[in-house]
């Protein structure tokens, strides 16, 4: 049994159809990613397996049941963090996970454990409704999580983070894999896919694209490599000539040069005399497997 099955999924809002016969299967045990442009469907799709909204057509399993009507034993094995979560906000940190940890028969020191991987024991005794928006975010997936549930759901978890915090909570869900549970993840960060998912569906228009590891889609782009030269800003005539490049434009950083390969652009680019200390090279990315797929630049 699959911990999510989905099929021919159907949804309209006011005339508009936002989901359009979309079929997924999440693994046990799989990081899966759900990535997408805004309005793509990602959030309606997620609550629709969760059983936050009924499918106009189609047929979900979480869990080998269905979402709908709501299941207390199904409810009980399924973590959630959905976008905006309702908190104990006068309540400390602490009463607030610790209350979540007893509703859901979980124990105190898991809590505890909780409080302290997601670099919360500072805030620990302030009241929810004071501390800041990361704070607040990292509170609601330690809450989704302190259960260890079978399922996890993280719905843009590292949106109000900083690039520090948001790190560390990405190496914290790393853990969530190797207890096990199987993750339903989306988020804006293409580099957070790439770490952390085993697979990722990608959704345009309300359809799936395709599912496939991060792996297999960054090889199957046709995008040359890129390299960074920083100090050949005013070699970009001599460059564009060269037989190798496919392109080349001026950055803030340096000349940003796109190439066949890597090893016959250096030999070129020293022959015409262009200057490559302090070069960088870059593959393609998932970012640019989305653009490859869609035709569309991702919206971060």
């Amino acid at each position: 049994m699959q911990p999510v099955v989905v099929l021919g999924v159907c949804q309209s809002y006011a005339g508009r159809q936002v989901l359009r016969d979309v079929d997924l299967v999440v693994e046990r045990g799989a990081f899966h990613g759900v990535i997408g442009p805004n309005g793509a469907g990602k959030t309606t799709l997620v609550e629709i397996i969760q059983g936050a909204r009924r499918a106009q057509a189609g047929s979900v399993e979480l869990l080998g049941r269905a979402p709908l009507p709501r299941d207390p034993r199904l409810l009980v094995r399924v973590g959630i963090q959905p976008q905006a979560t309702a908190f104990f906000s006068r309540a400390t940190v602490w009463e607030h996970l610790s209350a979540i940890a007893a509703i859901f028969g979980a124990s105190q020191a898991r809590a505890e454990q909780l409080i302290e991987a997601m670099g919360l024991g500072h805030v620990r005794n302030s009241r929810v409704e004071r501390t800041s928006g990361g704070e607040r975010q990292k509170l609601a997936v330690a809450s989704a999580m302190v259960h260890r549930p079978e399922v996890l759901f993280l719905d843009e978890p590292t949106a109000a983070l900083d690039a520090t915090a948001r790190h560390d909570l990405v190496a914290m869900l790393a853990s969530a894999r190797e207890e096990g549970t199987t993750v339903v993840y989306t988020t804006h960060h293409l580099e957070e896919v790439e770490r952390l998912c085993d697979v990722v569906t990608i959704l345009d228009g309300g359809r799936v694209v395709t599912t496939a590891s991060p792996s297999a889609l960054v090889a199957g782009v046709g995008s040359d490599a890129s390299v960074l030269l920083p100090g050949a800003v005013p070699y970009l005539e001599a460059v564009t000539g060269l037989d190798v490049v496919t392109a080349a434009t001026v950055s803030a950083d340096g000349l940003v040069v796109h190439v066949r390969d890597v090893g016959e652009a250096f030999a070129a680019l020293g022959a015409a005399g262009v200057p490559t200390a302090g070069a960088q090279v870059h593959g393609p990315t998932l970012e640019d497997a989305f653009m490859d797929l869609t035709g569309k630049e991702y919206e971060s």
